[in-house]
């Protein structure tokens, strides 16, 4: 059976991969790296990969004259200046994946590979037009988007895939934290897993896009640069204009040198006609030792390192690095000996794995994920803030998230607890840490939705209706309507955390949806003005003074008062001498 591939559309890298059949992996790469995420535009031609990026003279990520590096990051924007020319950056994308299938197809593997549909990796924190947008762009392309998935989700199933016995393994992480670094070219992203029942979860995530290594790769050639400068007793009013082009040459020499000194002591970097000149001035041939290229990076690397203590630290996560039972390293910058000294340092020999593979995991993770038929699941509820801070559960964690051309629908009917507002407030809320949802775990919001209702309506009457749909871009549409009014309110939350249901266990999974709406008291944490309930019976919920005044206008129903409405009650009373509100003294100010 041709399987359907992974694609890990990267910031500074892209690359398609394939489990063949009999069950080896292959990945359709450029000489042994990845395809570099850069689009050149030449008068009517469209240059891709490497080729474009050996023209650059610049690093970092964007529209660089002619060229576009890392387009991924600019598909919020609805046009893009390329050199003079507006362009859409969905078709710069497409172009891209264009690219990639037309190399791919090349390849002696193609024919075991759909390269028409594929499992898409993406970052923790892309949003939801961002989705929309790569999801139109390799439709473009001609690739079917089967499903999303988180890129550290991605590289740890590949991890565990490529452990002589899987299954054994994640019995062995069963309940333990685990930590998915991975430092690139463009970004630096954390995320912390946990191995619960045979799923990878997501904890939380923490990004930092300003030290990735093609920082490094500029700052390592100003010092050479600077060197060469010495070299040959250049003053600050003396210097070479460079030749065309070589800028370009020097930071691929740069980059090289780098990987190269992740496991020598020293090398060179030799360029000639760098610079507008004749004889030795002309040319680079600068040797670069390991400790020099350390102490150019160092402030860029401490930066980098500063994330994870901030992940873990107790206003985050609150976890002792200690605990962790699995670092896994990816990424470019992690073969760097001061960057895994460090990470050594922190987690310690037993914990830290290295990936001999960082450039290449999270493709291979998707194609796994592709041909295992994995399914993505919410890793934490997703749930509604009730008056007096309990919170409903509309989601609960483990449901399986839809797949290209589906989605799931959750309704619930809430009950204004407090009319006099014209407003029901709705805050959508989720756990900060995965199960744990009782009444003192802190929780993160999604967001609020304020919908418009009839003030003149008693407590508990007007019926209000929550629908939360989430589509194949695994996008939360949250839609609440006050019947009485007929006004809709709509919101949209990409930040949901996900989890890979790898042991499928279905009977699991069966019982952790049988219960959608459940409700749990929330003591403590930030508290919400929230005025609705899920039941139109919750008339413990009403404020005091609101339920005293429902009585005395309906005296043969009644309603029972808890001895917390009770001293709201007499709290906003007005004083019986000078008639103003409750304050300490009011009579004698």
């Amino acid at each position: 059976m041709v399987q359907v591939v992974g694609i890990d559309f990267g910031t500074t890298n892209s690359l398609i991969s394939v489990v063949t059949h009999d069950g080896r992996i292959t990945s359709f790469d450029d000489g042994n790296r990845p395809h570099p995420s850069v689009v050149r535009y030449e008068t009517d031609q469209v240059i891709c990969g490497r080729k474009a990026k050996e023209k650059l003279e610049e690093a970092g990520v964007g529209v660089l004259g002619n060229t576009v590096r890392g387009p991924k990051k600019l598909l919020k924007q609805t046009a893009i200046n390329v050199d003079g020319r507006i362009v859409n950056p969905v078709d710069v994308v497409t172009d891209l994946v264009r690219y990639l299938k037309e190399d791919a197809l090349n390849n002696d593997n193609a024919e075991a590979a759909d390269l028409t549909r594929a499992v898409v990796t993406i970052p923790v924190d892309m949003d939801g037009q961002g989705r929309v947008a790569l999801r139109e762009a390799l439709l473009n392309a001609g690739v079917y988007i089967e499903t999303f998935v988180h890129e550290p989700l991605a590289a740890l199933y590949a991890y565990f895939k490529d452990q002589e016995d899987t299954e054994d393994a994640l019995r062995r992480f069963e309940g333990r934290m685990v930590l998915v670094f991975d430092w690139g070219g463009g970004t630096l992203d954390l995320t912390l897993c946990k191995v619960t029942d045979g799923s990878l979860v997501q904890v939380q995530n923490k990004g930092n896009n300003s030290v990735g290594g093609d920082y490094l790769d500029e700052a390592i050639l100003s010092f050479v640069e600077k060197q060469h400068a010495r070299q040959h007793g250049w003053t600050e009013d003396r210097y070479l204009d460079r030749n065309p082009d070589m800028k370009a040459k020097l930071l691929v020499a740069c980059e090289k040198a780098k990987i190269t000194l992740s496991s020598r002591e020293r090398t060179n970097i030799f360029l000639p006609d760098y610079y507008q000149g004749d004889g030795d001035e002309s040319e680079i041939d600068v040797w670069l030792t390991r400790d020099e290229v350390e102490n150019v990076c160092s402030r860029l690397i401490q930066k980098g390192m500063r994330e994870i203590e901030i992940l873990l630290s107790p206003e985050q996560a609150d976890i002792d690095p200690q605990t962790i039972a699995l670092c896994l390293a990816t990424g470019g910058m992690v073969n760097t000996p001061t960057i895994k000294r460090q990470l050594n340092e922190v987690f310690g020999v037993a914990a830290l794995h290295v990936s001999p593979k960082g450039d290449r995991i999270i493709s291979e993770g998707a194609a796994r994920i592709a041909a295992d038929r994995l399914d993505v699941t919410l890793a934490k509820p997703f749930e509604l803030l009730e008056a007096r801070n309990s919170v409903v559960t509309l989601l609960r964690e483990g449901t399986v998230l839809p797949k290209r051309g589906h989605s799931i629908q959750q309704e619930q009917s809430m009950y204004c607890t407090d009319p006099r507002d014209g407003a029901a407030l709705m805050t959508f809320k989720r756990p900060v840490m995965i199960g744990k949802s009782g009444a003192s775990d802190a929780r993160v919001n999604y967001g609020n939705i304020s919908v418009p209702i009839n003030k003149h309506f008693p407590p508990l009457s007007e019926r209000i209706i929550v629908k939360v749909k989430i589509d194949d871009n695994l996008i939360a549409h949250v839609q609440v309507i006050g019947t009485d009014q007929g006004e809709e309110v709509t919101a949209e939350f990409y930040e949901l955390e996900f989890a890979l249901n790898v042991t499928k266990n279905k009977s699991a999974q069966k019982k952790k949806n049988l219960k959608i709406n459940s409700r749990t008291p929330l003591r403590f944490g930030t508290v919400a003005l929230s005025n609705i309930s899920c039941r139109d019976s919750s008339w413990e919920l009403v404020p005091g003074e609101l339920l005293k005044e429902y009585n005395d206008n309906n005296p043969y129903i009644k309603k029972n008062f808890t001895e917390q409405q009770r001293v709201e009650y007499v709290r906003y009373q007005p004083c019986s001498i000078c008639r103003k509100q409750w304050t300490k003294n009011c009579c004698t100010q």
